[in-house]
């Protein structure tokens, strides 16, 4: 990992002033050492085999090359035993608050019966909150952002609690599926404070210098591309913390698979959605992640990371697939975290439509259980990254914590 820092009055604080400095770059070579391969029977039960680091690199379904990280999933080979085999691989670390920007430069591509995620989740679903950042099924043509929370969370005016989750679709071009990838990929950012999770999509020909800098300002990025305002409905940091990165392929299941009816094109390829997918290999040779870097920040005006407290282990019965453990994280000892669970969607593919009122829209979601198991972890960061207005009060305000900060630093060190 890079850690950007500098020495001054007898202690480390960061290279930048103000803002956003890098904290965990994945990008190339760093990628694959610092994230997990899960090999569990898929908890949204898809047709899919995961396959663990070692088969993966055996079939050349991973490799890093100049860089550039590519994670695909069996395109050559009849499906046999749990599925297709597929990826998926979770990050060690977990994260409260920050920024997490993507450049990629291809998604899995629409075929009939695929189901990629690029997500966030917690221990403990719901109780630590869900982030999805881009996800979709089938031909899906844009991206839909969707959160998934505890009780007692409202935000883009529908309650965000459990399967049911709310949702924002985008009714922008290139954000999804073949659109992105003929638009030679782009950048996803997620920036979560405490006041609001929100989410921005740039082209691949949009001005990227700000974005992909060390030093990136969502303050110049203007409207995100889906906005989930914490405040009276919704309290974010009592919903959303410690939350892993995860990227994943799989295949039908309570998504994909659920609304393979729905969808006239597909369905009249095949009698079920695993029946596709298990004769028709080809069809997903463009099932791969491409991705030129991956990058977490933190704003440096905060203090230092606090480590996660221990939750108790609550066993829950064996029908509702769902377990959840706890320990106390502790440096290079694994902490099993929680199965939660993701959900399908209704309508074709599960979309809402554009409303008369803008480019967003809500996407009205009736989730249904679609478990998606996490494994252990071994390091935590919940490093707070608060901003509390927009604009120039935001600038301000991090300035001055910042200040304070370093007075305090200075103090310590006389």
């Amino acid at each position: 990992m890079h850690f950007s820092t500098l020495l001054l009055g007898g202690g480390l604080v960061p290279l930048t002033l103000a803002g956003y400095t890098i904290q965990d770059d994945y990008s190339g070579d760093n990628f694959f050492p610092n994230f997990r391969f899960d090999t569990m029977d898929d908890p949204t039960h898809g047709y899919v085999n995961y396959v663990d680091q070692a088969n993966a690199q055996s079939q050349g379904l991973i490799s890093t090359s100049n860089g550039v990280v590519t994670i695909k999933s069996d395109s050559t080979k009849t499906g046999a035993g749990r599925g297709r085999d597929s990826v998926r691989i979770t990050s060690h670390t977990q994260y409260t608050h920050g920024l997490v920007i993507l450049d990629l430069e291809h998604m899995p591509g629409s075929a009939c019966g695929i189901w990629p995620a690029f997500w966030m989740t917690g221990p403990n679903w719901p109780n630590n909150g869900e982030i999805d950042i881009l996800e979709g099924v089938s031909y899906q043509a844009q991206n839909a952002v969707t959160m998934h929370t505890s009780a007692g969370c409202s935000m883009v005016g529908k309650d965000c609690q459990g399967n049911q989750g709310c949702s924002v679709q985008a009714d922008v071009a290139n954000s999804y599926g073949d659109g992105f990838n003929n638009g030679k990929g782009g950048v996803y950012a997620m920036e979560w404070t405490s006041d609001a999770i929100n989410v921005w999509f740039f082209r691949r020909n949009s001005d990227l210098s700000n974005v992909l800098s060390e030093s990136p300002d969502p303050v110049q990025w203007g409207s995100a591309l889906a906005s989930f305002q914490g405040g009276s409905g919704c309290t974010i940091d009592d919903h959303f913390k410690n939350n892993n990165i995860v990227f994943d392929t799989t295949f039908c299941g309570d998504w994909a698979g659920n609304v393979w009816f729905q969808d006239s094109t597909c369905s009249s390829k095949a009698a079920t959605c695993t029946d596709y997918v298990r004769d028709n290999p080809s069809a997903f040779t463009e099932a791969y992640w491409t991705i030129k870097s991956l990058k977490v920040f933190t704003n440096n005006g905060n203090t230092s990371p606090a480590r996660a407290q221990p939750a108790p282990a609550v066993s829950t019965p064996a029908e509702a697939h769902v377990t959840q453990h706890a320990s106390t994280p502790v440096a290079n000892t694994p902490v099993p975290i929680a199965i939660h669970t993701k959900a399908a969607e209704t309508g074709p593919l599960g979309l809402g439509s554009s409303t008369p009122d803008g480019p967003l829209s809500l996407n009205p979601v009736s989730k249904r259980a679609a478990h998606r198991g996490l494994p252990s972890i071994d390091k935590v960061d919940t490093a707070p990254s608060s901003i509390t207005e927009r604009g120039l009060q935001e600038k301000t305000s991090r300035i001055k914590r910042h200040l304070k900060h370093h007075q305090m630093a200075a103090i310590g060190h006389s």
